[in-house]
C-alpha cells in the first residue's frame, strides 16, 4: 500500500499521455573490494516531493487512527481502523527508507 502515491501518479501520466525516458536501473560499476558506489552520480542526495506526500499521508492515516478513538457515541468507532493502520505502516515504510536512503 506504500507504493500506491507512486503508482497512481505513474497511471495518471500513462493516461495523459505524458512521454518520458526509460531510466535504466543504477548499476554502480563495482567489482573489486576497493570500489566504492558513494560517488555515483545515480546517488541523488535531495528529497523528492513524492517522499514529503507520503510523509503527508502517513499523518493523514495516523490522524485517522487516532480519530477512531475519539469519534462515536461508543467510545470510538473502529470500522476503518485496520485500513488506516496498513495504510500508515506502508506509506511510514515507504517515507522512512527513503530518508535512511537519503543520508
Amino acid at each position: 500500500m506504500g507504493f500506491s502515491l507512486h503508482n497512481s501518479i505513474a497511471v495518471i501520466e500513462g493516461h495523459i499521455g505524458k512521454r518520458s525516458e526509460f531510466v535504466r536501473t543504477p548499476k554502480f560499476n563495482i567489482s573489486t573490494i576497493r570500489d566504492s558506489w558513494k560517488g555515483n552520480k545515480y546517488i541523488i542526495k535531495k528529497v523528492s516531493p513524492h517522499v514529503i506526500i507520503e510523509g503527508i499521508l502517513m499523518l493523514y492515516f495516523a490522524f485517522g487512527m487516532y480519530s477512531a478513538f475519539v469519534v462515536g457515541d461508543q467510545g470510538g468507532d473502529f470500522g476503518l481502523f485496520p485500513f488506516h493502520l496498513m495504510l500508515f505502516i506502508g506509506f511510514g515504510y515507504v517515507f522512512f527508507k527513503s530518508l535512511s536512503s537519503k543520508a
